[in-house]
């Protein structure tokens, strides 16, 4: 059951069955009384969410600069003592204990809240850390437009007169009593807009469905709150796919994706013209909206200049719901197309340092590793096992022959072998070779041999 709010889905596979993790995004409405029984204005509700969400920006923009100071300091100490200091020694307790006990007392957030906003930065820091210290990513610096992460057990589903409620845990005991509330959680009404929504409510109020962590974010074109309600469930994994039936997808430069079987002229090709034409048309009223700042009526002026062009950088919220639906039309394609040819397995590149190839365009502007993500949690949605592969050389080694050179390449598009004579559109030769088990080893060993 797919509602129209849903916003992303996530699988993992166990044994014969597969646990699904799903969000859906729903408009909140207030509905909260005090201690008193009186209810409370839905504007003081809406200010309490504001400053609750900068608060959480904050906490986790300190815990990332906590990371990096006992980074700084895993060094200094390395050069020392020749090893790593252990966080147990130097604090007592771990890492992740000591980054909470950092916070926990300068914020008005629910403890469980401000814990898992806690642990978030800290994944995140350690999922960046490498590419931080190769200066291929900035340190991590949380905006403003930052949900509130919701600990599961900080929600509660009501169902009364056929409407759906939701009480949030969001404060802490302190701001509870200044607040008069009954307790340290909030009220909502579900604004419930289809059937779809309406049934998976039903089956989280019912427990069929688990309701996992959630956010709560502010949607600035709507001026709404929304709840991007987390659940999962479990179902059986269709395992009539062959697993060594593989689907090469290769992330090209003439074509944003080329999918194909080995030894198959059939193919998948997803040409890069929708693309184009929707970042050039963006890129064009970008500069011309920029253009107008200067002339900007009197709304706009005196605020600075990230006011006067803030239709421009709007922009950038088009671009990335643009992206996102893309990507979900794209992997859907794929996963449709490796299905069809009974495939249960998908090969795809590894992406990291692709984009240090100036000629591979699209793979700079384009959000290519997202579409990656989409693909694998649609494939493992259907049983369909992901795998990534060294780059290197599948571009370079003719798919018919195996050998490998740089003038196999002519031209961009065209693959032409050397020793063979293989003629073919480059993309689909690399989507054959990504199509081949192992590719990454019969590659190493072509040149041991060598």
């Amino acid at each position: 059951e797919i509602g129209s709010g849903l916003v992303g889905s996530e699988m993992c596979i166990r044994d014969r069955y597969m646990v699904c993790n799903k969000v859906i995004k729903i408009a909140l409405i207030c509905d909260q009384i005090d201690k008193d029984g009186k209810d409370v204005n839905y504007n003081d509700i809406y200010k309490l969410l504001w400053d609750l969400q900068k608060q959480t920006r904050e906490a986790k923009n300190k815990v990332i600069r906590l990371c990096w100071e006992w980074s700084g300091y895993s060094s200094e100490y390395f050069k020392t003592h020749e090893e790593y200091p252990k966080d147990k020694e130097i604090f007592g307790i771990s890492l992740r204990g000591y980054l909470y006990d950092r916070i926990k007392g300068d914020y008005n957030l629910y403890s469980g809240n401000l814990s898992q906003s806690a642990e978030i930065a800290y994944k995140e820091y350690k999922n960046s850390l490498k590419d931080v210290l190769r200066g291929d990513k900035s340190i991590i610096n949380y905006r403003e437009n930052q949900p509130l992460d919701i600990k599961n057990k900080a929600i509660q589903l009501l169902y009364e007169n056929d409407n759906f409620f939701v009480r949030v845990a969001l404060i802490n005991k302190d701001k509870q009593k200044e607040l008069n509330f009954k307790d340290c959680s909030v009220r909502f009404k579900l604004l419930v807009k289809d059937d779809s929504t309406r049934t998976i409510l039903e089956r989280c109020f019912d427990e069929v469905y688990t309701i996992t962590a959630s956010k709560i974010m502010y949607n600035k074109k709507k001026k709404q709150w929304y709840i991007n309600l987390g659940y999962k469930f479990t179902k059986e994994i269709d395992k009539t796919l062959d697993k060594d039936r593989i689907l090469g997808v290769d992330l090209g430069v003439i074509n944003p994706l080329v999918a194909s079987v080995y030894g198959s002229y059939d193919r998948l090709i997803i040409g890069g013209g929708e693309i184009d034409k929707f970042r050039k048309r963006v890129e064009a009223n970008k500069v011309q909206m920029l253009k107008q700042g200067k002339y900007c009526g009197d709304g706009r002026i005196g605020h600075g200049v990230n006011t006067r062009n803030k239709p421009a950088y709007n922009i950038e919220d088009k671009i990335s719901r643009f992206r996102d639906t893309v990507n979900h039309k794209y992997s859907k394609a794929v996963v449709d197309y490796a299905v069809k040819n009974n495939c249960g397995t998908i090969q795809m590149e590894d992406l990291k340092g692709i984009t240090q190839n100036k000629n591979e365009r699209y793979l700079k502007n384009w959000t290519y590793f997202d579409l990656q993500t989409k693909i694998e949690y649609k494939a493992k949605a259907l049983g369909i096992e992901v795998k990534y592969k060294n780059p290197k050389y599948t571009s370079q080694r003719c798919s018919k022959c195996g050998h490998i050179a740089e003038e196999n390449r002519p031209e961009q598009k065209t693959f032409k072998c050397v020793k063979c004579g293989f003629k073919v559109n480059a993309d689909y030769n690399a989507s054959q070779n990504l199509a081949i088990k192992d590719i990454d080893k019969i590659i190493e060993q072509y040149y041991n041999k060598g």
